[in-house]
């Protein structure tokens, strides 16, 4: 028997839910795993956090601390209210997870061009501000439409890190000559191999769907921006 035989392509493919007693528990391992990914986060800004005061005045500081912070509330939404506690919930209370996700992203945006805007002409910067706050607005927008889903999300975030965030970082690494951008792309392509995963649906067993590996990836991933945002800036060494 193949490994091939084993891969499930299947969007219907869920955990079994758990009762206790008449308390009903969805998609534990889905939740599990979106949680594992707001406990990375939180780690960081934890860690963050402990830093001494003086270290934690700049604007780069702030903007990671943030992009980590709103992950962090976000995936904790996404795994209780999206996920576990759907059986009490109205599914709209996925828009928390999504929206906080939404301007995480932005935070990073703005992150990376802090980073290369002393090689940008000046004229530029008010553009590329501009573009990220009419990004995170629509993208906000349509998650509180009612053409809410979570295609927004997923579209939402391949435009801002893939066609925003990746080339300000390759700009960076070979227009600047700063080798310090080459982690933060191995990371962002690394991001493709979740987002393929749950795109195409890939599940190994109702107990490890492709919502749980996207997960258990995303956590990877979270770990690997870190370890490439941090060498910008004194942001305290996590996960080395």
């Amino acid at each position: 028997m193949g490994m091939t035989s084993l891969i499930i392509t299947d969007p219907a493919i869920t955990n079994p839910t758990w009762f206790l007693g008449s308390f009903e528990f969805r998609e534990p391992m889905t939740t599990a795993t979106d949680f594992l990914v707001a406990l990375v986060c939180w780690y960081v800004v934890y860690r963050m956090v402990k830093t001494p005061k003086g270290q934690r005045n700049s604007r780069y500081f702030k903007l990671i601390l943030g992009y980590f912070t709103c992950f962090a509330i976000g995936m904790t939404s996404a795994a209780w209210l999206g996920h576990g506690l759907q059986a009490y919930l109205d599914p709209k209370f996925k828009i928390i997870g999504w929206g906080m996700g939404a301007t995480g992203i932005m935070l990073l945006q703005l992150t990376s061009f802090l980073i290369i805007q002393p090689g940008v002409k000046m004229r530029w910067h008010q553009l590329f501000h501009w573009l990220f706050i009419v990004e995170w607005l629509l993208a906000v927008g349509l998650m509180i439409s009612p053409w809410s889903s979570f295609m927004v999300t997923q579209i939402n975030s391949t435009f801002g890190l893939i066609l925003l965030v990746l080339p300000m970082h390759v700009y960076n690494l070979k227009k600047m000559r700063d080798q310090r951008s080459k982690r933060i792309i191995l990371a962002l392509a690394y991001s493709a191999i979740p987002g393929f995963i749950y795109s195409n649906a890939i599940s190994l067993h109702p107990w490890l769907n492709y919502h749980d590996i996207s997960h258990l990836l995303m956590a990877g991933f979270m770990i690997l921006m870190y370890r490439g945002l941090r060498q910008f800036s004194m942001i305290p060494k996590t996960f080395d």
